[in-house]
């Protein structure tokens, strides 16, 4: 009885499911639909994540809530000093510690939806009859998946509401406290040392990330190069030499923390060096999910199968002035 039960649970259940109603200003248009259940896509994304998409892999994510994200944004340093809190952190005996307040600015955007729809026409449904659709179906689903998580990438750095009103702000468009511009120069490892003294003196002990363009990231290790700082040739024990390098990481001067070097095909003429979480492991920097990057099937009159690849989220740049931003950089 009770495996019968649980049966006819789960059908109801799945029926709940593909029956669900979207209804939210900033989600599916038209407003009200009805789904399909979506299906997660953590399974695949994890495979291309890492090289395809390295920016949106460093980043922490967390699940969100409504039809917008609030939070408060830290434009103040943590400690008492005058550029601080600018008060007396000790107090007497049976007295009380003084009351301070950190400058915050509270933001909220508003989720928004990136995807892909893949269709199988029904020309291409007649032609397989007995074959195998889903395999053909999956494979189509796997390129938009690639494609979604890459625009992600792009409007991570690149994202502006007053430019396209259905993208999130990115990095280019949030980062305002600390900035300075090349005037058409490279970038070498006493400039970053140099960015990272600022966020130091601004509070942030450990930068984690480096992210500029290839031309920049290879002038930066072509320059480590030519100091001796890396070894171009290495030799296994079998005597057979590799040559050439990649940067990986490369030290912060200010505290000796190693800052890890992420090439992005969309940074252009900016570099962005990022706290992206405290040495407490706050975050300071984070994508907020309303819904994971998943897969549903889209009702459809016209004898196809379609799916949609989407996810709907925002960026979240908590520590502001635990980050800084390059413009101007040489883009050949």
């Amino acid at each position: 009885m009770n495996e019968v039960a649980n049966d006819v649970l789960a059908q109801v259940s799945d029926e709940v499911a593909k029956a669900a109603v979207v209804q939210s200003t900033y989600t599916f248009a038209p407003p009200t639909r009805s789904i399909f259940s979506p299906e997660n896509l953590d399974p695949i994304i994890k495979l291309l994540v890492p090289t395809t998409a390295p920016i949106r892999a460093a980043l922490p994510r967390t699940t969100g809530m409504g039809q917008a994200a609030g939070w408060q944004v830290l434009t103040s340093k943590l400690d008492n000093s005058v550029s601080g809190t600018n008060s007396v952190i000790s107090f007497a005996d049976a007295g009380q510690p003084l009351q301070t307040t950190q400058t915050y600015a509270f933001k909220s955007a508003a989720y928004k939806n990136l995807g892909r729809d893949v269709e199988v026409g029904r020309q291409q449904i007649a032609a397989n009859k007995g074959g195998k659709l889903e395999d053909i179906r999956a494979k189509l689903e796997l390129i938009k998946t690639k494609e979604v998580i890459l625009g992600e990438e792009n409007t991570i750095l690149n994202g502006s509401v007053a430019g396209q009103a259905t993208d999130f702000d990115g990095l280019n468009v949030q980062l305002t406290s600390n900035t300075s511009g090349m005037g058409g120069g490279y970038m070498t490892a006493s400039g970053v040392g140099n960015f990272a003294n600022t966020l130091f003196v601004a509070g942030s002990e450990s930068p984690t990330h480096w992210i500029a363009s290839s031309v920049q990231n290879q002038a930066l290790s072509n320059a480590l190069a030519g100091t001796g700082s890396i070894q171009r040739i290495s030799m296994d024990d079998q005597g057979r030499a590799v040559g050439g390098q990649r940067l990986a990481k490369i030290v912060n001067p200010v505290t000796g923390s190693l800052i890890e070097v992420i090439t992005s095909r969309f940074a252009g003429g900016q570099a962005y060096l990022l706290t992206i979480s405290g040495e407490a492991g706050e975050n300071w920097v984070e994508m907020e999910d309303l819904e994971p990057l998943s897969v549903y099937d889209v009702p459809t009159a016209n004898h196809s199968m379609v799916s949609r690849v989407y996810e709907t989220c925002v960026l979240k740049v908590i520590g502001e002035v635990f980050q800084y931003k390059v413009t101007g950089l040489a883009l050949s």
